[in-house]
């Protein structure tokens, strides 16, 4: 059985807090693939003799050992929202269904948004406090639970085998928000206020529930695949990304044509958890991640370290191979840099806060690039020095 090489990679740099560059060059690749494992093929049986270090080498094959206990299968290839519109309309219209369903089992929910995503869809619910009618107390805001997605999934099966059609109303924005305010829905007014478009596209299910939406679906409940459709679980979502706004509860789905194509896509999840880097490296001892010294921290073990080193030496030299230099750069710069580069601007959300260093405002790094930038225009250059090959394996912080 043929393991990829970087089957036995990910193990390591899907943990690793560098943002090492994702590539090695193309002329190299082989070469530096040959110049590691000797040229021969990763078999689940090998001996790996591509080292000296006899320590080194039963490391590396028990990672692959590790990355190829599962027997290979021919897999069919999924389709995808891009490439199949029906895919796309089943799920958007499975996100309306389980609109309507968790408002069926709890009034006083309010819907958010439901979008398509790559695997399925999800919808996010506002569950407020309410007020016990004969008591009087506060009821604080429901948290779903398993046995909460247990029973809304059967409610979307009721939905489906009553067959309701989906259907399509195009109302004026006056009309859509005397609506909205009639059924005491205050998020859709703020989608509402957000649509620039009109008319204003209302999609139903039957005569029972509606909500703003621009498509697509499919004609009725009934050609939904009910056996093809699974709740998965439920997170934490803040409303419009504000941490400032109301906390939402989103529910994920996921959805497919048949059932054969769910069986499938299970599989590849089941498959993806027995490779899951978190898993191999605690279990080879490679690395842990350290929870008191804060989320999502790398600490390299020995075994791992050693790893690390050999995967690093040899992307360093495919690289130095194929024309590049290694550079290295600081892991913080000026806030300044940042605003030029336009990542303060556009990534911010995605960026750690500021530091005060020596009362001026310091960003860590979130890329290398504004780095680069400033070491090439450190001195005059001609294009006949062109093209410049830098690459740098840098810890960024995102």
């Amino acid at each position: 059985m043929k393991v990829s090489i970087m089957s036995v990679f990910a193990v390591l740099a899907s943990t690793s807090a560098r943002r090492a560059a994702a590539f090695i060059p193309g002329r190299s690749r082989s070469a530096a693939i040959t110049k590691v494992f000797g040229g021969l093929p990763l078999q689940r049986s090998h001996s790996f003799h591509f080292l000296e270090q006899k320590q080194s080498s039963r490391l590396f094959a028990t990672i692959a050992d590790e990355a190829a206990t599962v027997e290979e299968e021919e897999l069919v290839e999924l389709p995808t929202n891009d490439n199949d519109e029906e895919l796309l309309r089943i799920r958007h219209s499975s996100a309306h269904v389980m609109a309507m369903a968790v408002q069926r089992i709890f009034p006083e929910a309010q819907v958010t948004i439901g979008p398509w995503i790559d695997s399925g869809f999800y919808y996010d619910f506002f569950f407020p406090e309410r007020t016990d009618e004969e008591s009087g107390e506060t009821i604080p805001a429901r948290k779903l639970s398993e046995q909460d997605l247990k029973d809304v999934k059967k409610a979307m099966d009721k939905i489906i085998g009553k067959d309701y059609p989906i259907s399509r109303e195009d109302v004026s924005r006056e009309e859509a928000r005397r609506r909205i305010e009639k059924i005491g829905e205050p998020f859709k007014l703020e989608i509402l206020d957000s649509i620039k478009t009109e008319p204003i596209t209302l999609y139903h299910i039957g005569d029972e529930w509606w909500d703003l939406c621009a498509g697509p679906h499919v004609d009725s409940t009934g050609k939904l695949p009910k056996k093809a459709i699974q709740l998965q679980s439920v997170a934490g979502a803040y409303w419009r990304g504000d941490e400032n706004r109301e906390m939402l509860q989103r529910i994920y789905a996921t959805a497919w044509k048949d059932p054969q194509q769910l069986k499938q896509y299970k599989k590849m999840l089941e498959e993806a958890k027995k490779r899951d880097h978190r898993m191999l490296g605690k279990k080879l001892d490679l690395f842990s991640i350290q929870e008191d010294a804060g989320g999502g921290l790398v600490f390299w073990h020995p075994k791992g370290s050693k790893v690390r080193r050999m995967i690093e030496d040899f992307w360093k030299d495919a690289h130095i191979q194929d024309g590049y230099d290694v550079v290295y750069s600081p892991h913080i710069a000026n806030i300044d840099l940042w605003k030029t580069s336009g990542h303060f601007d556009f990534y911010r959300a995605d960026m750690f806060d500021q530091m005060d260093v020596e009362n001026e405002q310091y960003q860590i790094k979130p890329m290398n690039c504004p780095f680069h930038c400033l070491m090439y225009k450190d001195e005059l250059r001609s294009y006949r020095d062109l093209p410049f090959r830098w690459a740098e394996l840098g810890t960024v912080y995102r």
